[in-house]
């Protein structure tokens, strides 16, 4: 039966070229697909790299900026320790006035805060020892107006500098009350002073 297996070769031929057309269109479809992934794949690392060069270059800028802050916090920390320093050494030295340079003082302040009536003058127990009677003796031959001035039988402790009582008003003249209220205002002229002429950062 020759012609019944012409017949069967052709169909087995057929197949086999069936076969393979579709082998070979399943393996274009493959490498269009993995060239299409690849494609993709590339372009989504690229992207990933972008992304991550731009996150790294951003967490630099913040380390800088945290660097350059955190220099200038220890900066301006350090100048307001020696800033501080600065007003505990002119405290030092304002305790250790003596003579006519702190009697001129006290007179002067207390000039300042006189009220009329009665003004009671409450100094430390040394100074008042030392110059109190100086004090009134100013007053006396110096008169204020309306006001009188004498001498508090209670004292300053652990400090000097004057408070002037008048009824209920204080009038605290105390170094170191003297010292906290001009910081404030003196702080960048020190600062000014000790790192020649910078300005707080």
């Amino acid at each position: 039966m020759p012609g019944i297996d012409r017949i069967y070769q052709k169909i087995i031929e057929d197949a086999q070229a069936e076969g393979k057309s579709l082998v070979d269109k399943a393996s274009l479809e493959r490498d269009q697909s993995f060239n299409a992934q690849q494609l993709q794949l590339d372009s989504y690392q690229e992207k990933q790299l972008e992304a991550a060069k731009v996150e790294g270059e951003n967490i630099l800028r913040r380390s800088q900026a945290n660097r350059n802050l955190e220099g200038k916090k220890q900066i301006l920390s350090v100048k307001q320790d020696l800033i501080s320093q600065a007003f505990d050494k002119a405290y030092e030295k304002m305790m250790k006035l003596e003579g006519k340079k702190v009697l001129d003082l006290y007179i002067s302040l207390i000039k300042s805060c006189l009220n009329e009536g009665e003004n009671e003058i409450i100094l430390s127990q040394q100074d008042k020892q030392d110059m109190g009677q100086d004090i009134l003796a100013y007053f006396d031959n110096n008169p204020v107006e309306n006001a009188k001035v004498l001498l508090s039988s209670t004292h300053i402790s652990e400090d000097r500098g004057v408070i002037v009582r008048n009824g209920k008003i204080y009038s605290n003249s105390t170094f170191s009350t003297l010292l906290k209220y001009k910081k404030s205002d003196l702080d960048v002229d020190v600062m000014n002073i000790l790192f020649e002429g910078s300005k707080a950062d």
